[in-house]
């Protein structure tokens, strides 16, 4: 077995103290000049020298890992939130503990394992329904947190990083009123994310003088496709019906573009359709869906920089951070002027 490389070694073959070694090799480079650091990283690389985390943990109380509470496979959004998360915690010497939660387990019960296994933090994107209990059991273990795309309380108690959503939704409204569509539908469910977007697609059509009334719905049913169905066909049968439908995220769209086409309306010559969240299947609609994309491979990279920051600043009095990055609209072929 070959021997492990060690600091020491390093310090041996260049001639420097293991002190500005070990300084170089740990996060401060930045104290010596930048010849003594090149010349220790590049001795450090061609000896093979890989840092022994364990040791430095056993002496400094640290674990160096921070747990996910977050379902990667679901969609390509949380998908790209966890590779920022991961990407950005490797980056920085912390080992990303995935946990993924569904539907029927209990996120507390997560938060559990995690702390009894020492991580340093927790990055989550909580289900909507059990923030107080999540809440509960993060506030018992006194960890740092930082939620994504869902803010975990109404009290801004945890860090936080997602989408500018109301602002989301005034971007698609002022679209469709642009394109000239003055009588506009927009669905909705209970989540703070949606209902956000739908306080910003009031705001933009309240602002616009010649256009009706938003048209709105929510409830949507997660259990069942024909119940969804029914609710557009209704939507758009209706006395002075929309000619332009908003969903409020883009898990929508199949069943609303399902609903249109049983009815013989063409998308988007008799009815403009948009989303929010560009979701991977969206640009493979016929049409392809207009919608607004969200920066999340970014969300996961601030969620992991602001839970590092908690960690190693545990002394420091900061307050709580709320971080919100614009969505851009995408517009595609499912948008357009609307029938005179």
């Amino acid at each position: 077995m070959s021997k492990q490389i060690t600091i020491r070694d390093i310090a041996q073959r260049t001639g420097y103290s293991f002190q500005t070694v070990s300084r170089v090799l740990n996060g401060k480079a930045h104290l010596h000049k930048a010849s003594t650091v090149r010349k220790i990283e590049k001795v450090a690389e061609e000896l093979g020298y890989v840092p022994n985390l364990f040791a430095k943990g056993m002496q400094s109380g640290k674990t160096y890992s921070v747990g996910l509470i977050i379902d990667p496979f679901v969609d390509n959004f949380t998908e790209e939130i966890f590779r920022g998360a991961h990407d950005e915690l490797m980056k920085r010497n912390y080992l990303p503990i995935l946990l993924m939660h569904r539907q029927d387990d209990l996120d507390e019960q997560l938060v559990q394992r995690l702390a009894e296994r020492r991580v340093e933090g927790l990055i989550i994107r909580p289900y909507p329904n059990r923030m107080d209990q999540v809440s509960a059991a993060i506030e018992s273990h006194h960890m740092p947190v930082v939620s994504v795309d869902y803010a975990l309380t109404g009290e801004k108690k945890y860090d936080f990083v997602g989408t500018a959503d109301e602002h989301g939704g005034q971007l698609a409204a002022e679209h469709l009123l642009e394109l000239g569509h003055r009588r506009i539908a927009g669905i909705f469910t209970d989540i703070e994310s949606l209902q956000l977007r739908k306080r910003g697609f009031e705001y933009a059509v309240s602002r616009h003088a010649e256009a009706a009334e938003p048209i709105e719905r929510e409830g949507w049913n997660f259990e069942s496709e024909d119940a969804n169905k029914q609710m557009v066909k209704d939507l758009i049968q209706q006395e002075n019906a929309p000619t332009a439908i908003f969903a409020g995220g883009d898990f929508m769209l199949p069943t609303i573009y399902r609903a249109v086409h049983d009815m013989g309306i063409n998308i988007p010559a008799d009815l403009s359709v948009i989303g929010f969240g560009d979701e991977e299947f969206t640009e493979y609609l016929i049409p392809p869906a207009t919608t607004l994309h969200q920066d999340a491979y970014e969300i996961g990279v601030q969620a992991a920089q602001l839970v590092i920051d908690r960690i190693e600043n545990k002394e420091r009095q900061v307050p709580v951070r709320q971080l919100r990055f614009e969505p851009h609209l995408l517009i595609r072929e499912s948008t357009a002027v609307p029938k005179k």
